[in-house]
C-alpha cells in the first residue's frame, strides 16, 4: 500500500511542482505505455477502472490529477507491479 501512496503521489506531484523530476506529459505517457501494453483502448481502461473515460484522456493528456482511490483503481485495472514501477520511477 505504500508503494501505492507513493505512485500516486508521484503522478499528481508533477501537476504542482514545477521542479519535478517527471513532468505531467511523462506520467501520463507512463499510464499511456502501461495502457497500451496491456492491450487495452482508453475506453476499456476507464469501464475496468471504474473511470469515466475523460478521466482516462485527461490523465495521459497531463490535464488531471487523481485521486489516491482513483490512482489505485487504474494501476489494478492495469495489473501493474506498483513495488517494481515505484523503483524505476526512483532511479
Amino acid at each position: 500500500m505504500n508503494d501505492m501512496k507513493k505512485f500516486c503521489n508521484s503522478i499528481n506531484s508533477c501537476f504542482s511542482k514545477e521542479n519535478s523530476p517527471f513532468d505531467e506529459r511523462n506520467m501520463g505517457e507512463i499510464v499511456s505505455l502501461l495502457r497500451v501494453k496491456s492491450q487495452l483502448t482508453q475506453e476499456e481502461l476507464a469501464q475496468k477502472a471504474n473511470v469515466s473515460t475523460q478521466t482516462i484522456k485527461r490523465l495521459e493528456g497531463g490535464k488531471e490529477k487523481v485521486s489516491d482511490v482513483t490512482c489505485r483503481e487504474i494501476v489494478e485495472a492495469l495489473g501493474v507491479n506498483i513495488s517494481q514501477l515505484t523503483k524505476l520511477l526512483d532511479e
